[in-house]
This record gives C-alpha cells, sequence and structure tokens, in this order.
C-alpha cells in the first residue's frame, strides 16, 4: 500500500516538475487583484440580497433588531430540535451577548469543538459529539451575491461548530457583509495576513449541503447541515 501510494506521489511530482514553468508563467500573467464583485447590483442592501439569495437555497435568513431579539429565535431553533446539547466557537468569538446564559437556562450543554489526540481518542470524542443536533459559530465575512458565509478556523473557532450537526446557525453582524468573493478574500487578508499560518482551513458555506447521484437526486444534509439558519443582526 505505502509502496503504490509512494509511486504515485512520485508521479505527481515529476509531473508538476515538468510543467512547473509553465505554470509559473501563467500565473504571472494572470492579473493577482481579485474583481470586488461578479454579478450585477441586485440590491442596494446587502443584506437583503444575502437573505434573497439564501431564501433560493432552501435555508433560513433571520432578521434580527438586536441581540435579545437574535437570542430568542435561537431559542425557538433549539426548542424546535429539542436541542440538549450543542457544538459551538467559544462565546466571545460568537460575539452574541447573552448566549451562554440562554444555553444554561435551557438545560443545554456546550461541546468543545476542538478535537485532537490520537485515532483512537478522536474517534471517540467525534462518536460523542455526533448527538448534538445544533451547532452555533460566528463568519468573518458573509458575501452577500451568493449567500455564502467565510470562516476561519483557529482557537476558539473549531470547524466542527459550523460542519458537524444537522443544524447549523451562523451568528452575522451586518457590517461583516460584503457584495463579492473579491471582497471577502481582500478583507480575510486584511485581517490575518497569513490566513493559515494558525488555521487548517477556510471554510465556505453557501446554504445546505447538497449531494445528487448519478441520476440527479438531490439529498440534503449527507455532508454537512441539511439546515442553515443565519441570524442577521
Amino acid at each position: 500500500m505505502n509502496n503504490s501510494r509512494e509511486r504515485i506521489i512520485e508521479r505527481i511530482r515529476a509531473g508538476l516538475r515538468t510543467t512547473r514553468p509553465f505554470l509559473e508563467t501563467e500565473s504571472a500573467r494572470a492579473p493577482h487583484t481579485p474583481p470586488p464583485f461578479v454579478h450585477p447590483v441586485t440590491h442596494d442592501d446587502l443584506a437583503q440580497q444575502f437573505a434573497a439569495e439564501l431564501t433560493k437555497l432552501q435555508a433560513y435568513p433571520h432578521f434580527c433588531a438586536d441581540d435579545e431579539a437574535a437570542l430568542e429565535v435561537i431559542a425557538d431553533v433549539l426548542q424546535q430540535h429539542q436541542a440538549r446539547e450543542v457544538i459551538a466557537w467559544d462565546f466571545e468569538r460568537i460575539n452574541l451577548p447573552g448566549l451562554a446564559e440562554l444555553l444554561q437556562q435551557r438545560g443545554v450543554t456546550c461541546l468543545d469543538g476542538q478535537v485532537a489526540g490520537v485515532s483512537e481518542q478522536r474517534a471517540a470524542l467525534l462518536q460523542a459529539h455526533e448527538r448534538a443536533p445544533v451547532c452555533i459559530s460566528g463568519v468573518d465575512v458573509a458575501i452577500a451575491e451568493s449567500a455564502t458565509l467565510v470562516i476561519h478556523s483557529g482557537a476558539g473557532r473549531p470547524r466542527m461548530a459550523s460542519l458537524l450537526a444537522p443544524v447549523f446557525i451562523a451568528v452575522v453582524r451586518r457590517d461583516q457583509f460584503v457584495r463579492g468573493l473579491g471582497e471577502a478574500i481582500e478583507r480575510i487578508k486584511q485581517t490575518y495576513g497569513d490566513v493559515f499560518a494558525d488555521a487548517s482551513a477556510l471554510t465556505l458555506i453557501t446554504g445546505p449541503s447538497r449531494t445528487a447521484d448519478i441520476e440527479l437526486t438531490l439529498t440534503l444534509g449527507v455532508h454537512g447541515p441539511r439546515e442553515v439558519h443565519t441570524i442577521i443582526i
């Protein structure tokens, strides 16, 4: 098995050695400044545009006038799914005052989404986390023209808090909206500099997980949350 793996990797390396000069030349010719947005402007209000696109994806935008209203929506979602456990970012990183108290009042246990250790330990932790019906996180950027949530993982911001549970709740502030992907990339670079210096992933989430088989039968939730709620404050 290892010999086969090494042969495959060596073929890839050999191919890259052959094509690297061409690829580097083509890369140098291409513009490196991403366009701020791609699609025509459809809304003056980016949050409204995001909500319209999110609804098309069979997901749920919730406009909240303040933090209290946001907490009420989260409480309703937890009640609807009878959640007694959730996977979440550290509360200060979600940036929603009162969330910890809400979970405590409802008797909801917050599971630590950081899963580390040897494979046996990781497997046991992942199995324990599968009981949680809801995961909650903040976001870094929300892209209006595609209803995409951009999430940078890191300390206190585990990837599992947006990917594992069947129901995902994302908390977004209005100043986190941008129109297009280019603007999102620039904002992430301004915030983190070297994006992957302290993180293993930059996750882009556009609605619920969607999977289609060869007969084009679409199924939600096979490889991620099947239900996405975005709390827009």
